[in-house]
C-alpha cells in the first residue's frame, strides 16, 4: 500500500513538473478551425485521443475474432 502512495505521488510530480515546462500557449490549425491552448494540455488531449483510437480498435479487432 505504501508503495503504490509512494509511486503515484513521484507520478503526480512528474505530471506537474511536465504541465510547469509546458505552459506555453500554441495555435493549432485544423482544417478551418483554430485553437490556442497550453502546449502541455494539447499534448494530453493528443494522448488521451490515441489512448481512446487504440481502445475502440482493440475492441473491434476482439469483437471480429470471436
Amino acid at each position: 500500500m505504501k508503495a503504490r502512495i509512494a509511486i503515484s505521488l513521484i507520478l503526480l510530480l512528474l505530471v506537474v513538473l511536465f504541465t510547469l515546462q509546458n505552459i506555453e500557449v500554441v495555435t493549432i490549425t485544423f482544417i478551418l478551425w483554430q485553437f490556442s491552448l497550453p502546449r502541455a494540455l494539447s499534448i494530453l488531449l493528443v494522448l488521451a485521443i490515441g489512448t481512446i483510437a487504440a481502445w475502440i480498435l482493440h475492441s473491434l479487432s476482439r469483437r471480429g475474432q470471436q
